[in-house]
């Protein structure tokens, strides 16, 4: 499939790059015991609670995981388009976002509390569902014209 069959999926690969980049500075400074600056709610809450780490993992860790993923799978649906991979990108994204609300559930209803930098790994994974979904009907629609 050529670029411009697949600009949902470049998108994707440029959005989850934006998720990656935010993950892995949580990450970083998770590991470095270090709250980032906040400018908007109160990221010391969030970035320090019990829900912040499972099994003393940081979820920011698994975060940039996923971002990773995400740009894998998109560069590989470019460069040697598979079945299997669109699968794993349609089920990775629709994971990523479904995970994403279950989290601003925990800030909103739990903690109380918002991070940044947490509502902005939301819009990232909610975009690449968006993207996905996209992609998914351009693809539906293709096929319904052969």
């Amino acid at each position: 499939m050529s670029l411009t069959k697949n600009k949902f999926i470049l998108y994707s690969a440029v959005v989850a790059f934006l998720g990656f980049l935010d993950a892995a500075y949580l990450t970083i400074l998770h590991l470095s015991e270090t709250i980032p600056p906040c400018t908007v709610g109160s990221c010391e809450a969030v970035l320090t609670s019990q829900f912040s780490t499972i099994l003393g993992i940081p979820l920011a860790l698994f975060g940039s995981g996923f971002y990773l993923s995400v740009i894998i799978l998109s560069l590989l649906i470019i460069t040697s388009y598979k079945k299997i991979f669109m699968q794993m990108f349609y089920v990775l994204a629709a994971w990523g976002f479904i995970f994403s609300l279950f989290l601003l559930g925990v800030q909103a209803f739990i903690l109380n509390a918002f991070c940044q930098y947490c509502l902005l790994s939301l819009a990232t994974s909610t975009g690449i569902f968006i993207l996905a979904g996209l992609n998914f009907r351009k693809e539906k629609d293709t096929k319904n014209k052969e």
